[in-house]
């Protein structure tokens, strides 16, 4: 199961106490996926859901809410993973009690349903169920929920802005998206919509990340250093050689003699470990300032010839 349905049924799981705030919530979820629609030659308000869970959470809402008889409230499939909640009867008392506003086909809530800060909450834990996402934490950071007009996505950015989270605003195609890529951002989300184990389990496979890239990080140059050094002793072995094979070993002073025959002897040796090879014991400056000498009248030696 996928991170982001793993969270999506811990959020529909979810039940808030006050009154207000489970108005709150549908509200936010309507905000989003309701419509009013022709059924059957009657109007009717049509609430799309997306699972199991985010219809039972729908009609769980609805009857803790209000007095819609259960017969007029009704689910209708259309496709695989597109179905619909649909309100048959009076829908009145749903209007009044969420705040709605209607345009043309569309609904908008009034701002009063989230003046409370758990409302808050629950608003925007609604509007994630209706059109948010959260991609996989092990590959990439990105939370985003898709709203229908820009009044509506300012109207959750303001909400994250209130508690200090900062969230990017796109249009895309016909949509307006709210979004972040900012681990610690989507950690405060998950925290602020209620959904504990989610964020627990997000925070953990953070902790994993950082530690692989650390480790990641620390081999990378590791094995960097290593191929430095390979290139410099190659570089050193080519004069050293050339050298030799021109004037001879016994054409260097003693101290340029010691260290050449190390260098041939011991080719993936660093700088220290050359220097601590030699007896007596020489510095890395000391070793490094041998082996330039060794390049120079290699470098000599061929300008020469």
């Amino acid at each position: 199961m996928s991170f982001n349905t793993e969270l999506r049924n811990e959020l529909v799981s979810i039940s808030d106490r006050a009154i207000h705030c489970r108005i709150a919530q549908l509200a936010g979820y309507i905000s989003i996926n309701g419509r009013m629609e022709e059924y059957e030659d009657s109007e009717v308000l049509a609430i799309r859901v997306d699972s199991d869970e985010s219809e039972a959470m729908v009609q769980r809402l609805i009857r803790m809410i209000t007095k819609i008889p259960d017969d007029t409230v009704l689910c209708k499939n259309e496709k695989k993973h597109h179905r619909k909640v649909i309100i048959t009867g009076d829908t009145e008392e749903l209007f009044q009690k969420l705040k709605l506003r209607r345009y043309h086909n569309r609904l908008s809530v009034d701002g009063i349903i989230t003046q409370r800060g758990c409302c808050k909450k629950a608003y925007f834990r609604g509007a994630f169920l209706a059109g948010g996402s959260v991609g996989d934490p092990e590959k990439s950071y990105q939370m985003e929920i898709a709203t229908l007009s820009q009044k509506e996505a300012d109207r959750l950015i303001n909400i994250l802005s209130v508690m200090d989270m900062k969230a990017g605003l796109v249009e895309h195609r016909d949509r307006f998206v709210v979004y972040t890529k900012n681990g610690d951002t989507i950690a405060d989300m998950l925290g602020f919509m209620g959904a504990a184990s989610s964020l627990m389990n997000f925070e953990n496979i953070r902790i994993l990340k950082e530690i692989k890239n650390s480790i990641n990080r620390e081999v990378n140059c590791d094995t960097a250093n290593m191929a430095k050094v390979a290139r410099s002793s190659a570089k050193q072995i080519d004069d050293i050689q050339y050298i030799v094979s021109t004037v001879g070993m016994d054409y260097l002073p003693e101290g340029l003699r010691d260290i050449a025959v190390m260098r041939l002897e011991y080719p993936y040796l660093s700088l220290k470990e050359l220097g601590e090879a030699i007896n007596p014991p020489l510095g890395k400056s000391g070793v490094s300032h041998r082996l330039r000498k060794l390049s120079d009248i290699a470098d000599k030696l061929r300008d020469e010839k």
